[in-house]
């Protein structure tokens, strides 16, 4: 997969595609699609364990960068040995890594697997780099806007790009308690226009909820 791109294809449209199958992901190869997701429901016993484990975890936040390898899955796995039902979270996290594997052969991801009791990223931006699996546990999931709702406040003096406005409610999708999607950033090659626009999860009073990222980096 490349990383830059030199020429910008104006998109006619642009497909944001859902649905309970886990062959929806390999979809996000067409041109004008910018987002997949596969509609995985978290059950309570998975949902519960994510939530106990942030609790217990708090601000232990799991980050990597290199190749999807069988160290990496036992690290995954160690970090949930002392949690109950701890197994179902290294599953939803082995499928993932493994899907992602599967549809883009990286030499080199970034996963970060984060606990969370707010909201890391609550201003909606464009993505960056080239393509982002990501899945939350625990509650609600990441919140995105299809680009015809994205406004922008005026250009200010010195600023090189727009701030994008807060959308109205409305306008605003939410990935699912164990959904797994896979966005396009602005690095994928010729697709710059399909780059997603999301938030981090939003959060209630005393919600706990386990964030999944991964990066291809290479």
């Amino acid at each position: 997969m490349s990383v830059n791109s030199e020429v910008s294809v104006p998109a006619t449209s642009t497909k944001y595609l859902i649905d309970d199958s886990a062959s929806i992901l390999s979809k996000i190869y067409e041109p004008d699609t910018a987002l997949t997701c596969f509609c995985s429901p978290a059950n309570w016993a998975k949902s519960n364990a994510a939530i106990h484990y942030v609790k217990k975890a708090s601000d232990n936040y799991f980050q990597y960068q290199g190749a999807i390898e069988s160290e990496l899955f036992e690290r995954v796995k160690s970090l949930f040995s002392a949690t109950t039902h701890g197994d179902l979270l290294f599953e939803h996290i082995e499928l993932m890594l493994l899907m992602f594997q599967e549809l883009f052969e990286p030499k080199e991801i970034g996963l970060r697997i984060l606990p969370c009791t707010y909201s890391l990223s609550p201003a909606f931006h464009f993505q960056n780099g080239v393509v982002k699996m990501m899945s939350t546990l625990g509650g609600s999931g990441e919140r995105w806007i299809e680009k015809e709702y994205v406004k922008y406040h005026p250009l200010e003096k010195n600023q090189l790009a727009p701030a994008i406005k807060e959308p109205r409610e409305c306008d605003v999708n939410t990935l699912c308690n164990g959904d797994i999607a896979l966005v396009k950033g602005k690095n994928w090659q010729d697709q710059e226009h399909n780059a997603v626009v999301c938030s981090s999860p939003a959060f209630d009073t005393n919600e706990s909820k386990l964030c999944i990222y991964i990066d291809y980096l290479s």
